[in-house]
């Protein structure tokens, strides 16, 4: 493929993900105020979104290899998001457990923990469950999901990982500010 038409494939995904992630950014400013009370929000906001990034595109690079070698076909996007629900439990609620522990241990605040532990937790099993099933969606609107998978995962991981952390943030202030 030329080199200006690759790169224009991929651009065209990048360019959306732009007014996505404006749409993230717009979650943190809604919560500035429960921000400006709980500093150490900020500390735990590129993590979550990191790892249940990561966990996400393990999910799609799965997807994908299968797709690939003919082991899913696009149509089977229920079974696979099911099962990808279970692996995001197991490892959103290991994940979540280490991270919350460690907030815990670092402020000394157990509310503090559950908020950075379900928030984790449930980020990891969205992001695992959209991250299995998007490569096959992309695939049945027969766009490429190489391409679009990753943009699409990391945008909607980090609005809800936003999200979670700090509405969970917000409900609990009363026990986590100081």
């Amino acid at each position: 493929m030329p080199l200006f038409k690759r790169s224009y494939r991929r651009l065209s995904w990048l360019t959306v993900n732009i007014f996505f992630n404006i749409i993230a950014a717009s979650v943190i400013a809604a919560y500035q105020d429960t921000l400006s009370q709980v500093i150490a929000l900020a500390v735990f906001l590129p993590i979550i979104s990191d790892m249940s990034g990561c966990s996400g595109n393990q999910a799609v690079a799965v997807s994908l290899r299968e797709l690939s070698l003919g082991l899913i076909k696009p149509n089977e996007v229920l079974r696979v998001w099911l099962k990808e629900i279970g692996i995001g439990i197991i490892n959103g609620s290991a994940l979540g457990i280490i991270l919350g522990s460690a907030a815990y241990l670092w402020k000394g605040n157990i509310y503090l923990g559950l908020v950075i532990a379900l928030a984790m937790a449930l980020n990891t099993i969205i992001a695992v469950s959209i991250g299995g099933a998007v490569p096959l969606l992309i695939k049945l609107f027969k766009a490429d999901p190489a391409l679009a998978s990753g943009p699409v995962l990391t945008t909607i991981t980090d609005m809800c990982g936003f999200f979670l952390v700090l509405s969970f943030a917000t409900l609990m202030l009363s026990h986590i500010s100081y």
